[in-house]
């Protein structure tokens, strides 16, 4: 007989895991954080050409990184959470990371038919494109960093939106989809710098990405997508870029 004891990390959709990680006012400023972000990102959106970009990569490392010291020093650990609470999942044998991974190429499917259709409905986004470009790496060096703050926005970034603020939400609404749609509403509100396409595009693409943290109960799964993306695109756009084709 199987033991029904053994403690599980607490899971999204669980009825009885709706206790919030973090108090009201934790929250409330983390969202007045991430709004006021967006609004210093779209206010230096004009003179980034000017800034070299691996400092600009760097920033948005250390940027994040204090972000999650933030929901874990002042929002977590006073609760005696951990990281791995809101991460959810668990790799005890390479099977597990295989799954996973799977997982995240069939999902990275999905986004790239997803955002293929909003190209088609929403047409060009010259605000985003010039965002994106001008972000994009030229050199070794700079491809490097590029990447490397890929692979910390895809654990930051999932921990952060579909893990805490998703879980917050959930916990005061009841709701998991009222949870899924708030967190991917501040999320896309957080890249108004790309312009309201940019923006509407990406609050759907976060709400994919809370679907599939409810529907795998872990986290895991989206920050391997969210990593691989994000640097497969900072590696082929730059390469464009280089050889003239961008």
């Amino acid at each position: 007989m199987s033991d029904t004891t053994t403690a599980q990390p607490p899971q999204l959709s669980s009825p009885t895991e709706r206790d919030a990680v973090a108090p009201l006012w934790h929250t409330i400023i983390f969202v007045a954080l991430i709004l006021g972000l967006s609004s210093v990102q779209a206010a230096r959106l004009p003179a980034l050409e000017a800034h070299d970009r691996t400092e600009i990569y760097l920033s948005g490392m250390a940027l994040e990184v204090v972000l999650v010291l933030y929901v874990w020093l002042l929002g977590l650990r006073p609760r005696h959470r951990r990281l791995i609470d809101l991460i959810g999942g668990k790799w005890s044998r390479p099977a597990d990371v295989l799954q996973d991974i799977a997982v995240a190429l069939l999902f990275w499917c999905v986004v790239i038919g997803f955002l293929v259709t909003m190209h088609l409905i929403l047409g060009n986004n010259a605000t985003a494109t010039r965002a994106i470009t001008m972000l994009l790496p030229r050199t070794a060096v700079e491809m490097i960093a590029f990447v490397t703050l890929s692979v910390t926005a895809g654990f930051c970034e999932e921990f952060l939106f579909r893990g805490y603020l998703q879980r917050q939400f959930f916990a005061w609404s009841g709701s998991v989809e009222v949870a899924v749609v708030l967190q991917a509403l501040i999320f896309g509100i957080g890249h108004l710098y790309q312009g309201w396409k940019g923006a509407l595009t990406i609050t759907l693409y976060g709400a994919l990405f809370g679907i599939l943290a409810v529907m795998r109960k872990s986290l895991r799964p989206g920050m391997i997508q969210h990593m691989m993306q994000d640097s497969f695109t900072g590696i082929v756009g730059g390469l464009l870029i280089k050889h003239g084709r961008l």
